[in-house]
């Protein structure tokens, strides 16, 4: 099958246009075209966004644009667009008609068909496949700390935690869930991150975290994390028991990885 009936539209950019614009956009958008003359110059996504600062607003969309490490065409197939996500660890390709951008293909829509093709990995338990000892975030850790750690990782989010205790032990309990998307939504990000403050007047994770996440449990299958994937427009939901213990995470790219290596 191929992917031309996949391909998401993109919106535009001059190359003219202030970096602060391409910042707003990408709160709803995932990804930006830039252009200028007529010509394709790069492209911007959220990461790339994030570190815009204020001190920073005389720059341009042609700044910061980058040109893409890796695309494809419409004529792809969903199977080898598959493989090349996996290959270069990425949820979004741009796609090219010719040397002209056209939009992108997003890897929910290439695991929406392909976990159709697959009934055992539909049917797997979460349980049995999910990431344990998931990196996490603290409530009361920094806003500076929690960006310190998405840059490492590379992760789209991260689960909040506070630690619980219960009558046996202590326990890591699902506070919530921080997104880069929260993070462009949050002007205090990069207030905190450039403004050099001292610890104690850096602001918390608990305020631009979403405390009410999509979650998940070990007995749910790898087909009701597509589906509220797709529904709920997130790559990365946390696993939890009945008293909200976080047990484990579940990523696109993990389910990605069942399917590709199931062929």
């Amino acid at each position: 099958m191929k992917i031309s009936g996949i391909v998401k539209s993109v919106p535009f950019l001059n190359g003219n246009d202030l970096a602060t614009k391409a910042r707003q956009l990408l709160r709803n958008e995932k990804l930006l075209f830039v252009e200028k003359d007529g010509n394709f110059r790069g492209m911007i996504d959220r990461t790339t966004a994030l570190q815009i600062t204020g001190d920073k607003s005389t720059l341009t969309a042609l700044d910061i644009a980058k040109p893409p490490l890796y695309q494809t065409t419409p004529d792809d197939t969903v199977e080898h667009v598959a493989r090349k996500m996996l290959k270069y660890n990425t949820y979004i390709l741009p796609v090219f008609d010719g040397t002209h951008p056209i939009g992108y293909v997003g890897l929910s829509e290439i695991l929406a068909i392909l976990i159709l093709e697959n009934e055992h990995v539909a049917k797997m338990r979460i349980g049995d496949m999910m990431r344990t000892y998931p990196i996490y975030v603290d409530a009361e850790d920094s806003i500076v700390k929690l960006w310190n750690i998405m840059e490492e990782i590379q992760y789209s989010g991260v689960p909040v935690i506070r630690v619980a205790t219960s009558r046996k032990d202590r326990f890591n309990k699902l506070a919530g869930y921080v997104s880069k998307k929260d993070l462009l939504l949050s002007g205090n990000v990069r207030k905190s991150i450039h403004a050099g403050m001292s610890r104690s007047n850096q602001p918390k994770v608990e305020k631009i975290m979403n405390r009410t996440p999509i979650l998940l449990s070990e007995d749910d299958t790898v087909s009701t994390f597509v589906e509220k994937m797709i529904q709920h427009d997130v790559s990365r939901i946390p696993v939890v028991n009945e008293g909200y213990e976080l047990k484990g995470i579940v990523g696109k790219m993990d389910v990605l990885k069942l399917l590709v290596e199931g062929w």
